[in-house]
């Protein structure tokens, strides 16, 4: 298993995770927590594929993607919950880690597809963010792309990090490397220090 393949089912792992945890906030029973767990690990990789006529589909061409998804809820089905808090806390850091992971790998796909630069972030972004979005929709909660958390900054961060290193022409996997790290620092400082985007119509000094 290569180190692209191993980032792959890390962040399918982390995003099915994060939906397995919401579920278990929402009280979800078994076949919820696979609904949701499915939903972040693959839907935002999903649209990309659609859009870069990618066929077939990743997890149409190797199941394990799905499995190890289905496996990673029902380990958080099973496992004992024992603060709710700390749940949600679980939730936001997993997500986070999948975050980076799939915007930096989403931008190597599609560049790969010689997509150009600029679609590559654009698609980088919709694959780190499109399943979380659809996660949330389904538990009746704002997406946290639409609230004022720096969340799609983040994931902007990382394809962009991606693609100056490839620009750079460095080899495998710094590229990578630098664009998970850059993700994961941007949505990390956010989630410790409580940073926030301003909204419209907030005071201004």
């Amino acid at each position: 298993m290569d180190f692209v393949y191993t980032l792959e089912m890390l962040g399918t792992a982390a995003f099915a995770v994060s939906g397995a945890l919401a579920a278990s906030r929402k009280g979800m029973d078994i076949f919820g927590f696979c609904v949701l767990a499915l939903m972040p690990a693959v839907g935002g990789g999903t649209i990309r594929d659609i859009i870069i006529d990618r066929v077939p589909v990743f997890w149409v061409s190797d199941n394990r993607y799905v499995a190890v998804a289905i496996i990673a809820a029902l380990v958080i089905f099973f496992a004992p919950h024992n603060k709710p808090g700390g749940r949600r806390r679980l939730l936001i850091w997993a997500d986070a880690l999948g975050l980076a992971l799939f915007a930096a790998l989403g931008t190597e796909i599609c560049l790969q597809h010689e997509t150009g630069p600029l679609v590559a972030v654009m698609l980088g972004v919709t694959t780190a963010v499109t399943g979380g979005m659809i996660r949330d929709v389904i538990c009746n909660e704002i997406p946290l792309i639409l609230s004022r958390e720096i969340y799609a900054t983040a994931a902007f961060a990382a394809s962009l990090a991606y693609v100056a290193a490839d620009e750079l022409a460095l080899a495998q996997p710094l590229p990578l490397a630098i664009a998970v790290v850059t993700g994961l620092v941007v949505r990390g400082l956010a989630i410790a220090f409580n940073w926030s985007l301003p909204s419209f119509g907030a005071e201004r000094p």
